[in-house]
C-alpha cells in the first residue's frame, strides 16, 4: 500500500515524532510504572487555573521569582503573534525576555478569564483569554489575545510546561513597546505606584451595585468620555457627555450586578488603571459575566471624565440582551446568524440516551413544505459546536434542514464513560440522527444525506451501508483507514500499536471493576501519549481557543478508545455502499491514500474533488476552504 502521504502527515500531526527537545516534559509519561501525584479532577482544575492567574499577576507585580515557579523545568513558549518567537526555553530565559521590556511600562494590568480546564492523570491543558494592558507616560497599548497552555503535575504541585499566544486584537498605541524596551535599557525603570484617587471608581461601581443610577452619574463629569475599543460592531464604541452615559446605563439599573475590582496607580495620581470582573444577570434572567481592564483620568473635581473599558466582545455576544455571535460556529466559516438561517435546540435518544443536538433551518423557512434533510457530523472527539455546525449552518443556507448533535458521551449529550471514541456506539447514534430526521415533518426522507468530516466519515459509510433511508453518502476531508494503515501510524508511538491495544484493555478492566476510566489528552504539543500528538504547533486545531477549542468541547480521551479505534475499519464500508457517494479531500489532508482504497471499492455512482490548495485543518476552520469544500457539496446534491 502507497502510505508516504499519509504517514508523512500524521508524522506532523498525530503520532510521537522524535522530538528530543522536549524529552524533559514527558520523561515521567515514559515509565508507565513510575509513581504518579495523586489526582483529583476538580481541586486539580482550580490548581491549574491558579497558575495561570499568579502567573500573570506576580508578571505585574514584577514578581519574578514567583514567576518562575509557576513552571516547568522547560517551558514551550510560543509568541510569534505578537512577533516574538518559538520554541522551548528554560524559565530564567522566558523572564530575562520578559524583563527586557515589561519593566519599562509604568504598569502592565493581566486580567486572564474565560478558563477551559482539561485534565487527564498528571497532564493538563488550558484555554483562557485575556485583556492585556501596558501604560506608559498617559498612554497605553492593549491586546485582546487567547491562550493555549499546558501544564504537568509533580510533587510539588502543577507547572507550566506550554503556553502559545493567539492575538485576536489590539488597541491604542503600538509603538509604546519600543519605548517600554528604550526604557530598560537605559536603566529608567518606572516604580510601580499605588492607585490614588480612586474615590469617584468607587462610587461608581457601588452606584452600578446598588442600581442607583444618581449615584453612578454624580461620579462622573458633565463632558465625561467613554471608549469601548473592543466592542464589536453592532454595540457603542464610545459615549460622549452625560446624557449618553445616562441612557446606556438606565438600561442596566435592573440589572444585578457585582464587581470583583483591583485598583494600580500610574505616574500621574489622576490615572488609574482597574482590572475587575463582573457578574450580572440581565433584565432577561441571564448571566452575563465579563472581564475588563479599564484606565481611568480623574477630573481636578473628583470626577470621572474620561475612561477606556476594554472587555471581551465575544463574552458580550453570547451574553448581552439583543446581541447575538457573528457565525453559527465557533470561528468566521460558519454561515452568519443574520443569513436567515435559524437554529433549534433539539434532542433525541440513541439505545436510551439523551442527544443534544442542533437543527438548522433554512432562510424562509415554510413548516408546510419538506426539505431535503442533511446529518452532519465531525472529527473523532469533536463536539457539534466545532465543524458539524459550520458546515450545516452553510448546508442549511442553500435550502437544507440540517442536524447535528454529540455523540453519546461527548459535549452535552448523555453517556457514561465520557469520551469514549468507539465506533459502535457512533454508528448507532447516526441511525438514531436518522430516525429523528424521519419523524420530523419537514424533512424529505428521499434526499436525505449523510455529511461526514474527517474520522466520522467512516461512521457515516458504515451507517449508510447499513441504513438504506441515507439517500447521499458526502465526505469532506474524511479519514479513512482500516488496521493496516493504524498499525503504520500507531507504530511510530511510545509501545507500538500494541501497548496502545495494552492499555485499552487494561483501561477497560479497571472500569469494569472499579467504574473509573482513564484518560490521556485529546491533543497535546507535549505528551506523545495523548490521542494526537501534534508538537511544534503543527495541528493546533483542538488546543487553540481561535479555532476549536471552547466550554463544550473536552480535550480528553478515554483510553480504552485505542481498541476500537486501531481495530476500526472504515475502508471496508465501500464494498457495501450502494448509495451515490461524493467526497472533497486534500492530498495534502489525511491519509489520502484510504480516501483512494475506499473509492476504489465504491461500485455506484461516485465522485471525488481534490481540493489541494487546502490542508485537513483548514478544511475544518478557515472560511476560504470550508467555503470552497461546501461550494462543491452544493453543486453536487442540487444536480
Amino acid at each position: 500500500m502507497k502510505n508516504t502521504i499519509a504517514i508523512a502527515w500524521v508524522c506532523l500531526s498525530l503520532s510521537a515524532c522524535a522530538n528530543p527537545e522536549n524529552k524533559n516534559t514527558t520523561d515521567s509519561k515514559s515509565d508507565p510504572m513510575k509513581t504518579k501525584p495523586t489526582i483529583n479532577t476538580g481541586t486539580d482544575k482550580k490548581a491549574v487555573q491558579d497558575v495561570a492567574e499568579t502567573l500573570f499577576k506576580e508578571v505585574d507585580n514584577r514578581a519574578w521569582e514567583k514567576v518562575i515557579n509557576t513552571m516547568a523545568d522547560s517551558v514551550y513558549t510560543d509568541y510569534t503573534a505578537l512577533g516574538g518567537d518559538a520554541g522551548f526555553k528554560s524559565p530564567q530565559t522566558i523572564v530575562e525576555g520578559w524583563q527586557s521590556l515589561l519593566p519599562g511600562f509604568e504598569r502592565t494590568v493581566h486580567n486572564p478569564h474565560n478558563f477551559a480546564v482539561w485534565i487527564a492523570g498528571d497532564r493538563a491543558t488550558a484555554t483562557l483569554d485575556a485583556i492585556a494592558t501596558h501604560y506608559l507616560d498617559n498612554d497605553y497599548w492593549t491586546v485582546f489575545v487567547g491562550y493555549d497552555t499546558e501544564y504537568v503535575k509533580g510533587n510539588d504541585g502543577w507547572k507550566l510546561a506550554r503556553i502559545d499566544i493567539s492575538l485576536y486584537n489590539q488597541t491604542g498605541n503600538q509603538s509604546l513597546p519600543q519605548a517600554a524596551a528604550e526604557n530598560v535599557k537605559n536603566g529608567t525603570i518606572p516604580a510601580l505606584k499605588s492607585a490614588q484617587n480612586t474615590a469617584a471608581l468607587e462610587q461608581f461601581f457601588t452606584g452600578l451595585e446598588e442600581r442607583n443610577l444618581d449615584k453612578v452619574l454624580s461620579s462622573l463629569s458633565k463632558d465625561v468620555i467613554q471608549d469601548m475599543p473592543f466592542a464589536p460592531a453592532n454595540f457603542l464604541k464610545s459615549l460622549n457627555g452625560i446624557d449618553a452615559m445616562q441612557a446606556q446605563y438606565t438600561g442596566v439599573m435592573d440589572y444585578t450586578q457585582a464587581y470583583e475590582r483591583e485598583y494600580f496607580g500610574t505616574a500621574n495620581p489622576n490615572v488609574i488603571l482597574a482590572k475587575f470582573k463582573g457578574t450580572i444577570t440581565t433584565g432577561e434572567g441571564k448571566p452575563y459575566n465579563n472581564s475588563y481592564v479599564g484606565i481611568y483620568t480623574i477630573s481636578g473635581d473628583g470626577k470621572i471624565e474620561h475612561f477606556v473599558e476594554q472587555f471581551n466582545p465575544n463574552i458580550l455576544l453570547s451574553g448581552w440582551p439583543g446581541l447575538q455571535s457573528p457565525t453559527f460556529s465557533v470561528h468566521a466559516a460558519g454561515a452568519r446568524t443574520d443569513s436567515g438561517v435559524t437554529m433549534e435546540e433539539v434532542q433525541f435518544s440513541s439505545n436510551g440516551v439523551a442527544l443534544k443536538g442542533h437543527l438548522f433551518l433554512p432562510p424562509g423557512f415554510d413548516p408546510s413544505k419538506k426539505y431535503p434533510g442533511t446529518i452532519v457530523t465531525g472529527s473523532w472527539t469533536s463536539v457539534k459546536e466545532q465543524m458539524p455546525d459550520e458546515y450545516a449552518s452553510l448546508i442549511a443556507k442553500e435550502g437544507f434542514v440540517a442536524l447535528t448533535f454529540d455523540f453519546t458521551g461527548f459535549g452535552q449529550s448523555e453517556g457514561q464513560p465520557r469520551q469514549v471514541e468507539d465506533y459502535k456506539l457512533k454508528i448507532v447514534d447516526i441511525k438514531a440522527a436518522v430516525d429523528f430526521m424521519e419523524s420530523h415533518d419537514n424533512v424529505d426522507m428521499t434526499a436525505l444525506t449523510g455529511l461526514g468530516v474527517c474520522a466520522s466519515s467512516g461512521y457515516m459509510a458504515h451507517a449508510t451501508a447499513q441504513d438504506s433511508r441515507i439517500k447521499n453518502l458526502v465526505l469532506v476531508a474524511p479519514w479513512l483507514h482500516n488496521e493496516q494503515i493504524a498499525k503504520s501510524i500507531y507504530d511510530m508511538r511510545p509501545g507500538g500499536t500494541e501497548g496502545l491495544l495494552n492499555a485499552a484493555k487494561n483501561a477497560k478492566e479497571k472500569y469494569a471493576a472499579q467504574g473509573e476510566m482513564d484518560y490521556v489528552l485529546a491533543a497535546s504539543e507535549l505528551d506523545p501519549l495523548s490521542a494526537m500528538y501534534v508538537p511544534a504547533n503543527a495541528f493546533d486545531y483542538y488546543l487553540n481557543p481561535a479555532k476549536a477549542a471552547g466550554k463544550y468541547y473536552d480535550n480528553r480521551f478515554a483510553v480504552t478508545s485505542w481498541e476500537p479505534w486501531l481495530t476500526f475499519d472504515g475502508i471496508s464500508a465501500g464494498n457495501d455502499i450502494e448509495q451515490p457517494v461524493f467526497i472533497v479531500h486534500s492530498e495534502s489532508g489525511a491519509v489520502p491514500q484510504g480516501t483512494k482504497d475506499f473509492y476504489q471499492l465504491l461500485k455506484g455512482k461516485k465522485e471525488i474533488k481534490w481540493l489541494n490548495d487546502y490542508n485537513q485543518q483548514q478544511l475544518y476552520f478557515e472560511e476560504k476552504a470550508v467555503n470552497a469544500a461546501m461550494s462543491e457539496v452544493v453543486s453536487y446534491l442540487n444536480r
